[in-house]
């Protein structure tokens, strides 16, 4: 039976989590970072030590989570964050158990969320893959050309008048891009991204025809457009795209989860257990 939806009627909001219908895996969107909180509970499964999250996107490709590639259970319960969801699709995760021997279970049934994608004017996404808290959206100010690099070789042949060719694959593009800031502070969370000394993930709207990309920075230029005292900064940043690094056995912190968070609300140890809270309470978000 058809549905009809009428041209005033409101578009009703993504559900922000939720569950597999076995109700073993969780996903829950966190927008304040574009990311994805997983929770997969095999509590009820004797033997589980740890798990493999996995993400199938509209590629269909079921690719690893990092961070969840794989993620310890204790108790059977294992939490992953993804940070590399494409942006305003829906996906879709699963969980594969892993016993202590080193038995791969059957894969969950999966959940599927869609991460929002950024807001103009700052509508990009420039990630950090291993802590999410130093990620930010920054306003792009342009987006220069992409130079591919060629892979060739050329042997000229006596009596011939044309040379041989041997052609490779082509090397992935390196651009520059020109990103400002407003503020000192964020002139400094941006330096201190750019100067992490690793791989980003560079995620933008769908629209602009712009696909995920992960980069590694190369030189910084810094220019103040304005009189001294304005904190405005332009950034002209060159970057060089490569394939996503590996996620095996390569943590991803989940923002606001870090001991340094707990530490601020929590002093001591004591204060912390003193809450009555469990491990997966601390991890989720308790």
């Amino acid at each position: 039976m058809p549905i009809i939806i009428a041209p005033g009627d409101t578009v009703p909001s993504p559900p922000e989590e939720t569950a597999s219908p076995d109700g073993i895996l969780t996903a829950r969107r966190d927008d304040q970072w574009a990311g994805v909180l997983l929770t997969a509970d095999y509590s009820g499964t004797p033997g589980v030590a740890r798990v493999r999250f996995v993400r199938v996107g509209p590629d269909g490709v079921e690719v690893p989570v990092r961070g969840g590639d794989v993620a310890w259970a204790p108790g059977g319960v294992a939490v992953a964050y993804d940070h590399e969801a494409p942006l305003g699709v829906s996906s879709a995760w699963y969980a594969y158990p892993i016993g202590w021997d080193g038995t791969v279970g059957a894969r969950s049934d999966g959940t599927a969320v869609t991460p929002p994608e950024p807001a103009t004017p700052r509508d990009v996404w420039l990630k950090s893959l291993a802590n999410p808290a130093l990620s930010m959206r920054v306003q792009v100010m342009a987006w220069p050309t992409l130079e591919y690099g060629e892979r060739q070789e050329r042997f000229d042949v006596l009596g011939a008048s044309s040379p041989v060719m041997r052609v490779d694959a082509w090397s992935l593009p390196t651009s520059s891009v020109t990103i400002e800031t407003a503020t000192l502070e964020e002139r400094e969370q941006l330096l201190t991204l750019l100067q992490s000394g690793a791989t980003m993930l560079a995620q933008t709207r769908i629209a602009y025809g712009r696909p995920d990309a992960y980069w590694v920075p190369g030189k910084i230029t810094e220019t103040l457009p304005g009189p001294a005292y304005d904190p405005h900064r332009t950034w002209e940043v060159a970057v060089t795209a490569v394939d996503r690094p590996t996620t095996v056995g390569a943590p991803t912190r989940i923002p606001g989860r870090s001991y340094d968070d707990s530490a601020a609300l929590w002093p001591t140890y004591a204060d912390r257990t003193s809450t009555g809270q469990t491990y997966l309470d601390v991890t989720t978000g308790g």
